[in-house]
């Protein structure tokens, strides 16, 4: 009996630290203090913070998990760290203004959207020079990627519109109009539906992915700013900038129904793989909060570095 103990005992201790190594980590980009943190979502902490000069902003892990790109405004474009090392591996230039930055799905593009120029620069990820540039809508910011990798999406926030460029041809196919300063965008997993988080109208724009249709305009709270899908895509969660919170929208019937207090001035969002918590990043708090979307509640606090933004896909798969 002790014998089957001991060997009981030893196969649980071998399965959750195996999980514990295997689980991903959460980039946070801390703008104000030039750095990004990385939490271990196994244990709730920070294992390491890695400066970068720039003013970095956006965060975009990539798919293979072996890099995580990171937009630096000030720098005219992005920085690279490799996620073995935990290090600075390569800054690159890409345009004036970059901020919001992608991934495609087999991680051989990286896509950055020039705020001051009106365009998408598309970057080799492997020899990390600029191969194309886009042109788009006024002052581009979230970006998204369609599953099959045919279609960029890009929010272009003073022109109130979201645009769907074929990646084949490099051009735009179609732009929508969608609520007032549109800045994170969403899509599913099944690249059907794109939401738009509209900072100055205070609501989400629902479109049909492939049609470029709007579905519906879901009303949330002050000045939302980026969300994220969690539990198979039935929730949405979404960012409130200027009260502290991030509203919760049940995609099946389009409707706001619940409010999650956060950190002060909330801004990135991203779901863990477990496809249910939820990691939003406080500006003004120097911290994440991690939200459980089903119980919606805050489960753990963690603190960060000082301005903590990560607009954009910042947790490993």
């Amino acid at each position: 009996m002790r014998a089957k103990l001991v060997q009981a005992v030893a196969i649980a201790t071998a399965f959750f630290t195996s999980a514990a190594v295997a689980a991903p980590f959460a980039y946070i980009s801390n703008q104000l203090g030039d750095s990004v943190s990385i939490i271990d979502t196994a244990v709730g902490e920070v294992v390491a913070t890695v400066a970068v000069p720039g003013k970095p902003a956006g965060v975009a892990v990539a798919p293979d998990g072996k890099r995580c790109y990171v937009s630096t405004p000030e720098a005219h474009g992005f920085a690279v760290i490799d996620t073995a090392q935990r290090a600075l591996v390569a800054e690159v230039k890409v345009s004036d203004g970059a901020l919001g930055i992608a991934v495609s799905p087999d991680s051989r593009r990286i896509y950055v959207a020039d705020w001051y120029n009106n365009s998408v620069g598309v970057v080799d990820a492997a020899s990390l020079k600029v191969v194309q540039t886009i042109a788009v809508g006024q002052s581009p910011s979230g970006l998204a990627v369609s599953p099959d990798n045919r279609w960029l999406y890009v929010a272009n926030r003073l022109d109130n519109s979201v645009s769907k460029v074929d990646l084949g041809s490099g051009t735009v196919k179609q732009t929508v109009a969608v609520g007032k300063h549109p800045f994170g965008l969403t899509l599913d997993s099944r690249g059907e539906r794109l939401y738009a988080a509209n900072v100055q109208s205070d609501d989400v724009t629902v479109l049909d992915a492939r049609r470029m249709q709007v579905l519906a305009t879901v009303k949330v709270s002050m000045l939302p700013y980026a969300a994220a899908l969690a539990l198979n895509d039935s929730r949405l969660l979404v960012t409130n900038q200027d009260d502290g919170s991030v509203s919760v929208i049940d995609t099946a019937t389009l409707t706001a129904i619940g409010l999650v207090p956060v950190g002060e001035k909330p801004e990135g969002i991203s779901t863990h793989p477990d496809d249910r918590h939820v990691y939003v990043a406080n500006w003004f708090d120097n911290s994440v909060s991690v939200v459980d979307a089903q119980t919606l509640r805050v489960i753990k606090t963690v603190k960060t570095g000082e301005g903590s933004r990560a607009f954009g896909q910042f947790i490993g798969k």
